[in-house]
């Protein structure tokens, strides 16, 4: 029964009942409440004008199915709405005298208080229509409900503990009337089943549209941060593409040790380059329709662009531990020992990471997850990433940091050894001077020759550093994220609240997620290594010779166009 016809057959019905009351004689109205449905807030006589009280308690049944569907899901709701059809229904028997019998109506407050707290549940169940009018007449009394200074006020009977939405209390297969924004419908939920579009990312009937992890931080904090990252990663490619083209073109470039950073420079233009796929929409990239993330198996695009991410971080690891191995037997041994070994280089390098890249395939273990690149999934992330481009970070770090400590040795002895040559002047001792300086005169030379590689080494080194600890130790909050069934319920029921917002959210599910600052340094740092490459290497040297590289073709072009003149004729 609909609840404007409910209202017509109650009124009808209280108003047979008022008549043959008033005819019987000395009925005040006045009786103890004997029923059950009001029990906890009616303890008082209550004004029924004559009204039998179990036909008034058939008709408040709809009581006890708003109990027992919503009265774990939102006590709050309930408890106000008993209060105010309780107080409403059943009027408080005053003082009464010979003349008249003083009643106390229900609040207009309480009634007040079930529009405040039920709209929101109502309209997500689709009630609405059980929103009482404020300004209705008693059947009993024809009065409107009174002011707060002379009414009915009923305590309520639930705690702050027990207040606000409980959707752990939620029936499975339960689906929402109405999918609150930003919340979008799942086009698979039933009342009744358990279907949806994703489990890990809809409940109710309704779903995080995809990214996810945009509801989870500040409103648009991840799209502006992500965006600058792609900025600065994009002015990194076109940084590195140009130290590449010149290593590439330019002469006397494609030999050694200038062929590690020609090999470098590669590694890190394919790193920088995968912003290219998600310039102007990342939720091309990121998902896959409305609601599921993207993977390889439903995102072409994402397969490729994980599988490119894979394959230079590893190989831009590698190809700066080679530039690391390569300064160091240059400085500390005097040895080109790479000079000629450019084939097992090669095979190494690039042939470890695409194994790798291939082995993520396979697996299909390619996936967005995180940030606003596809990457390698949280399941094979450690084996297929991070435990390998560990096993290059930490012995390149080590080796590097011995450099330096030779480096610093030597030029602390031939500054002392500098500084003994003016205090002394005997013979025997220059000749000792000399010997050592001509013993470690390469090195001083290897680091002003080759201060660039090493600074770049330096730099690539701590960035990729930084960013192998941030995502190893990061990585794991976000897959008990999923888990945790408490938590994201917890953050649904405070996003459900039309009075927050998602700010007022984010510190729920804090706990499980990265700094976001600490994550987009993360992200910014390694955007950068192109542009560093730039930085070190675009020297003014390399413009000179594109100059004189630019002016020979020239020269070239017009000799064989005057060659060709001359056998013409």
């Amino acid at each position: 029964m609909n609840t404007l016809s409910f209202t017509t057959t109650f009124l009808l019905f209280l108003w047979t009942l008022m008549v043959h009351a008033q005819q019987a004689p000395g009925n005040t109205g006045c009786t103890e409440y004997t029923g059950s449905i009001c029990s906890k807030y009616v303890d008082y006589s209550v004004y029924t004008a004559g009204m039998d009280i179990n036909m008034i308690e058939q008709q408040l049944s709809n009581l006890q199915t708003l109990n027992a569907t919503l009265g774990e899901i939102d006590p709050t709701c309930v408890d106000n709405y008993f209060r105010y059809a309780c107080s409403f229904y059943y009027p408080k028997c005053g003082e009464s005298t010979a003349e008249q019998q003083e009643v106390w109506m229900g609040c207009t407050t309480s009634c007040l208080e079930v529009n405040e707290t039920c709209s929101n549940i109502f309209t997500l169940t689709g009630q609405m229509s059980l929103i009482p009018d404020c300004n209705a007449k008693s059947p009993i009394t024809d009065s409107t409900l009174q002011p707060d200074q002379s009414c009915n006020y009923l305590n309520s009977t639930v705690t702050k503990d027990q207040a606000g939405l409980h959707l752990a209390a939620v029936p499975p297969g339960f689906v929402l009337a109405e999918c609150p924004s930003p919340f979008i419908r799942d086009p698979k939920a039933k009342n009744g089943t358990t279907d949806t579009e994703n489990a890990a990312f809809c409940r109710f009937g309704c779903c995080m549209p995809c990214p996810a992890q945009d509801l989870f931080f500040n409103e648009g904090w991840t799209k502006h941060g992500f965006l600058a990252t792609n900025v600065v990663r994009f002015v990194s490619a076109v940084a590195s593409f140009v130290i590449l083209v010149s290593y590439l073109v330019l002469p006397d470039k494609r030999r050694h040790p200038s062929l590690l950073i020609l090999n470098f420079a590669l590694a890190i233009f394919l790193f920088s380059m995968v912003v290219f796929f998600s310039i102007g929409d990342t939720k091309r990239l990121q998902c896959s329709g409305d609601i599921n993330p993207a993977d390889m198996d439903n995102n072409a695009l994402c397969g490729a662009q994980g599988a490119i991410l894979i394959f230079s971080s590893l190989a831009t690891v590698l190809w700066c531990a080679a530039l690391i191995i390569n300064l160091h037997m240059h400085t500390v041994w005097n040895s080109s020992f790479f000079a000629n070994k450019y084939i097992f280089l090669h095979v190494f390098c690039w042939g470890v990471p695409a194994a790798f890249m291939a082995a993520a395939l396979g697996l299909h273990a390619v996936k967005f997850e995180f940030a606003n690149l596809c990457l390698v999934s949280i399941d094979y992330i450690f084996d297929l990433f991070f435990y390998p481009m560990a096993a290059i970070i930490a012995p390149a770090f080590l080796l590097h940091i011995l450099t330096f400590f030779y480096i610093a040795r030597v030029a602390m002895k031939e500054s002392a050894q500098s500084e003994a040559s003016q205090s002394h002047s005997a013979n025997s001792f220059a000749s000792r001077n000399q010997l050592a300086a001509r013993k470690h005169k390469h090195v001083i030379q290897a680091v002003k020759i080759q201060w660039r590689a090493l600074l770049l080494a330096i730099v690539a080194l701590v960035t990729v550093l930084f960013y192998w600890i941030f995502y190893f130790t990061q990585v794991n909050r976000l897959s008990t994220l999923e888990t945790d069934n408490e938590t994201i319920l917890t953050w649904l029921e405070c996003m459900l609240d039309p009075d927050n917002t998602q700010d007022n959210c984010t510190h729920v599910v804090s706990n499980h997620l990265p700094p976001f600052g600490l994550m987009i340094t993360a992200e910014t740092l390694v955007g950068l290594v192109g542009l560093w490459l730039f930085l070190i290497f675009g020297k003014r040297s390399i413009w000179r010779e594109w100059n004189d590289w630019i002016y020979d073709m020239r020269v070239r072009g017009r000799m064989d166009k005057n060659g060709e003149q001359f056998f013409a004729l």
